[in-house]
């Protein structure tokens, strides 16, 4: 009778841990695909929030496309894949899509070069003084957040949606 006991108990165990993990959502990455749910906006739908930057988002917007594309072609991709390093990537990934050889690992090396304001295709760093995160600006969400793509990001080049109030400085990627 204890073992019947037993061995329903452990069935019913596992049939609840079955059950949980078939529950849970599989995020998968996949190689050299981005996730659809993002939507870039056309320039001329961005929110008032960017309205004040007039021609510079247009221009922006037909030179960061190319860039934009470069870097989607890696979503998913660890260091390893992309051809960079494994330890503090992100500003290695930008520099290998861009050819800037102006900056170095340190996300803040991008501040240096020419701000400009915010629009698809900009460079963006956020974080802290002395150490941070950068990325390039894929578009926009309704509220103004950018959506960006960028390497070691959770291990692997990923789109994401940041916070206006994270972004430390908009910048060109040249």
């Amino acid at each position: 009778m204890k073992r019947a006991i037993s061995a329903l108990l452990c069935a019913a165990a596992l049939a609840v841990t079955v059950s949980a993990a078939e529950a849970r959502p599989h995020h998968r990455y996949h190689h050299r695909h981005h996730d659809h749910r993002v939507v870039q906006q056309p320039v001329e739908q961005q929110p008032s929030f960017f309205e004040g930057f007039h021609n510079g988002i247009q221009q922006g917007f037909a030179a960061g496309s190319g860039l934009v594309e470069r870097a989607r072609q890696f979503i998913g991709d660890t260091a390893y894949q992309v051809g960079v390093r494994p330890t503090l990537w992100c500003s290695a990934f930008l520099r290998k899509i861009t050819g800037a050889q102006d900056v170095d690992d340190r996300a803040i090396s991008w501040e240096k070069h020419q701000h400009i304001a915010p629009q698809v295709g900009a460079i963006v760093t956020m974080g802290r003084r002395g150490g941070g995160h950068v990325g390039v600006v894929s578009g926009f969400t309704k509220n103004g957040d950018p959506i960006v793509i960028s390497g070691n990001h959770g291990g692997r080049v990923r789109e994401a949606v940041y916070s206006r109030s994270r972004i430390r400085a908009w910048v060109s990627p040249s």
